[in-house]
């Protein structure tokens, strides 16, 4: 095998580790964004069924309080 053969081998080499190191990088990046991602749905999944309970609450007094005014009384 010649000197230039030798050469272009190593380098290859040294390629194809240097593209499998990105790939795991790549794959690592990637579950952590996913993971990242489903922990945000699952949040604002948890947020919105707050807000719909405090949404209630708010109405519901609201209609309490309306009731104490003079205007909700006439109804």
């Amino acid at each position: 095998m010649t000197e230039l053969e030798q050469t272009l081998i190593s380098a290859f080499e040294q390629l194809q580790s240097a593209y499998e190191t990105q790939q795991r990088d790549w794959e690592a990046a990637y579950s952590s964004l996913q993971t990242m991602f489903e922990r945000t749905q699952q949040q604002n999944e948890a947020l919105n069924q707050r807000i719909e309970h405090l949404s209630e609450q708010v109405n519901d007094l609201s209609e309490k309080v309306s009731r104490w005014t003079p205007e909700g009384r006439k109804r």
